[in-house]
């Protein structure tokens, strides 16, 4: 459904009130409330552009989706190229052109599966250690950015909130096409 020029007008006055003066957003009538798949949607974008800045201003010389296939590496070592592009939503030949200047820049190495020569594993070097302490750093930034304003409890039910959404998506993703319900 396209919405119509005046109810795009109505939802930005409602965000705005939202960010503005949040006391007076309960009073805003839901159907005038962002849809929560579009919500998050807008969070993860802005999240994106937080990391990219983050990271810029750190110096890692990564974009943010560099930066992140060199954290899942670090979370999950040994794993193969393919199922790092699963892990990360990407096209495997979107990963390889990540990981070639991630090679060429010396913070991962492909080495050949021992279980199947034709496959590769992407680990780590040492050059990688340096790189990893600080996006680290941009990660501490931008979760303190998300979370600013929220109390450690909140932003601790916050986290196990998403890890339940991330959760259910995945779970409704596993599922054929033709049990799914829609968003």
């Amino acid at each position: 459904m396209e919405l119509s020029v005046v109810n795009k007008e109505t939802l930005l006055y409602a965000l705005l009130i939202k960010m503005t003066e949040p006391a007076l957003f309960s009073s805003i009538p839901e159907p005038l409330q962002p849809p929560l798949g579009l919500l998050l949607t807008d969070v993860a974008r802005l999240l994106r552009r937080r990391l990219e800045a983050a990271l810029e201003q750190v110096d890692t010389g990564l974009t943010s989706a560099e930066a992140r296939a060199v954290n899942i590496i670090r979370r999950m070592p040994g794993r193969r190229q393919g199922v790092l592009a699963e892990l990360m939503g990407i096209e495997p030949m979107t990963l390889v052109g990540h990981l070639d200047r991630l090679e060429r820049a010396g913070i991962i190495r492909r080495v050949v599966d021992p279980a199947d020569r034709r496959a590769r594993i992407i680990e780590l070097t040492e050059a990688a250690r340096p790189v990893l302490l600080r996006i680290d750093e941009a990660l501490v930034q931008v979760r303190s950015e998300l979370t600013a304003g929220l109390d450690d409890t909140q932003a601790a039910q916050l986290h196990g909130l998403l890890l339940h959404v991330l959760s259910s998506l995945c779970d409704a993703d596993a599922r054929p096409s033709s049990l799914r319900t829609s968003v």
